[in-house]
């Protein structure tokens, strides 16, 4: 389903500022702390999350590598997690980028503010040539938003901070997760007519 731009454009500004706030509040003995991230330490999901943003800036203008036109966020998902080897590959990156995050702080302050000014000058329906296939720039978004979504609560639940993401965002966040689900699953859940499926997860 194609996301309204606008939406999506201020889901995106505020999971970003979400995100800075709770990177902020992150103590200098808590970089290498492993909680609530399985084996990631907090430096390194920190070093994931960023990549919500550095992405954007290396699909824009890059050139196709597969013929595949992607048509919005869920298809995006569902071809990228279709592959048995992305979830090892996120893994493998966090470690690597971890040991190259030396100021999280800072670097995390210079990439937002850096994207977060390139995403307001580019058109909604500018392609980006992601590894997966092309797709718009507001459709990419979106899966941005989710990524920022889940990651900042990781990082707040690591940290000891207060679970919070704006409205603007968890919107997001559920329509695309809810685009990935089963509706009768989710709706019986959510009105107490069933428990969702032992290890049920959307992005599995």
């Amino acid at each position: 389903m194609l996301h309204d731009p606008a939406a999506v454009r201020a889901a995106f500004e505020e999971a970003a500022t979400t995100f800075l706030s709770t990177v902020r509040a992150i103590g200098p003995e808590m970089w290498d702390r492993i909680g609530a991230l399985g084996d990631w330490n907090v430096r390194e999901l920190t070093a994931h999350t960023m990549r919500a943003f550095i992405t954007i800036e290396g699909y824009l203008g890059a050139e196709p590598t597969t013929d595949r036109v992607l048509a919005d966020a869920a298809e995006y998902y569902n071809t990228v997690l279709a592959d048995p080897d992305a979830h090892r590959g996120v893994f493998s990156r966090a470690r690597q980028a971890g040991r190259q995050l030396f100021d999280p702080i800072g670097e995390a302050e210079a990439t937002v503010g850096r994207v977060v000014a390139l995403v307001a000058a580019t058109a909604d329906d500018e392609p980006l040539n992601t590894f997966a296939g092309q797709i718009t720039l507001a459709e990419y978004l979106a899966t941005r938003v989710v990524e920022l979504g889940v990651h900042t609560l990781d990082l707040q639940r690591a940290t000891g901070q207060p679970l919070w993401i704006h409205p603007a965002t968890s919107t997001v966040v559920l329509g695309v997760l809810s685009e990935l689900s089963s509706h009768i699953t989710l709706i019986l859940a959510l009105t107490g007519r069933a428990a969702l499926p032992s290890g049920f997860n959307a992005l599995a």
